[in-house]
């Protein structure tokens, strides 16, 4: 036994390599759900755009960038899918560059795309497609950051007198009764940084009295706590957060994967210590007794 013991000091640590890449490789391969639970602070949105009738009008603004993307965009997409399902009306916004590509592939993916192929969004229900214009629109980028955001609160189509695609507001049937941030029902935001939560917080959300919910990296969580509940009634909190409201919805995605990834790769870390800590303890208790 302690001759195994000092075999086990002197273990090639490929095996350790080899381990931590199938514990990254096979949560991404097999489609699995590790058991976690949902955090208040995350069912509150789901269970708001639960209770909104069909038709209503919800603003969504993707601030994010391919930087960022892997941990924001899998909550863009779980909550993007939960207003369509329940025939909410969608208006999408952004004031980063470098989103209106992340944008354009959200609607081809989970408007156009799936509902073409008969498949996704609309299986095994009766619902008719859905129209640009109509059922959801993007307006595109806009520079400007918090003098955007505060524009916005007083005339939404002062700073957007039209969509992405060069038509003006007023031939736009989705924004009807919409004039200003006060008039959408419902603010969700999917923020990376600056400008973000933070600003609309502070430029517009307090001083409407806006129904306002985010969703942000982890690394900004701590320093948007504060703001939750009595600013935002929601607030989703990085890969985390993603997986919980995906898990709400009722969908296995990549937030789920990437958490499953994170989970079992702790595993593997834990066990590794742990056993190097046994086997140094054991071996040094032994030389000890050699002296």
């Amino acid at each position: 036994m302690k001759l195994a013991w000092e075999k086990l000091q002197s273990f090639d640590r490929r095996w350790l390599f080899l381990a931590m890449g199938l514990a990254i490789a096979l949560p991404l391969m097999f489609e699995f759900t590790m058991p976690f639970t949902t955090s208040p602070r995350v069912r509150a949105l789901y269970d708001e755009i639960e209770t909104l009738p069909p038709g209503t009008q919800v603003l969504l603004a993707i601030d994010y960038d391919p930087a960022s993307k892997p941990e924001l965009e899998p909550f863009a997409r779980a909550v993007l899918r939960q207003l369509l399902l329940r025939r909410c009306r969608v208006v999408l916004m952004t004031l980063w560059d470098k989103a209106p590509p992340i944008v354009m592939a959200l609607i081809e993916d989970i408007i156009e795309g799936e509902h073409d192929r008969h498949r996704g969004l609309f299986e095994g229900r009766d619902d008719p497609p859905l129209r640009y214009g109509v059922d959801y629109v993007f307006f595109g980028f806009k520079e400007g950051k918090e003098i955007v955001i505060a524009g916005l609160g007083q005339s939404f189509r002062q700073i957007y007198p039209a969509d992405y695609r060069e038509r003006p507001v007023g031939q736009l049937p989705i924004m009807n009764g919409i004039n200003r941030l006060s008039d959408f029902p419902l603010i969700v935001e999917v923020s990376a940084g600056f400008p973000g939560t933070k600003e609309w917080v502070q430029q517009v959300v307090t001083r409407y009295g806006l129904r306002y919910a985010a969703a942000t990296t982890s690394v900004s969580v701590t320093e948007l706590s504060p703001y939750y509940p009595r600013q935002m009634f929601s607030l989703v909190g990085g890969m985390r957060g993603a997986a919980e409201y995906e898990k709400l919805v009722g969908q296995v995605g990549l937030a789920t994967r990437g958490l499953n990834v994170l989970t079992v790769g702790h595993v593997v870390i834990v066990l590794a210590i742990t056993m190097g800590n046994v086997i140094y303890f054991k071996t040094r208790k032994r030389k000890r007794g050699a002296r």
